[in-house]
C-alpha cells in the first residue's frame, strides 16, 4: 500500500486514486501523483520526493472536515499547501486542493 493511502485511511471520508469506480456523493477525496522532485548528485538520483494532490470535494462547507484533513497531514509530518475554495458550476459542488 502506498504511504499516502495509509494516511488517507485515517480521514473519515471516502478516498480513491484518480476516480471512484461508481457514483460517489460528496464529501469525498481524490488523490493523484504529480511527479517527483529529484535530488541529483554525481550524475545520479540521490533522493526522490514524490508529490501528490489531494482534492477534497464537498457541497456544504465543513470546516471540521478541513481541520481533520489538515490535522492528519500535520500528525504524519506531511508538508502541505491549500488552495482556495473552487466552485465547479457543472457539478454544483466545491473543491479544495491540498498539495503535498
Amino acid at each position: 500500500m502506498n504511504p499516502i493511502e495509509k494516511i488517507l485511511e485515517e480521514i473519515n471520508l471516502p478516498a480513491a486514486y484518480m476516480r471512484f469506480g461508481s457514483v460517489t456523493h460528496p464529501p469525498y477525496l481524490i488523490y493523484y501523483a504529480r511527479g517527483a522532485d529529484n535530488y541529483i548528485a554525481d550524475d545520479s538520483v540521490y533522493h526522490s520526493e514524490y508529490k501528490y494532490t489531494i482534492e477534497y470535494y464537498f457541497t456544504i462547507k465543513s470546516r471540521e472536515n478541513e481541520q481533520e484533513i489538515e490535522s492528519i497531514l500535520n500528525k504524519n509530518e506531511i508538508v502541505w499547501e491549500k488552495s482556495e475554495d473552487i466552485y465547479i458550476d457543472s457539478e454544483d459542488m466545491y473543491l479544495i486542493k491540498y498539495f503535498i
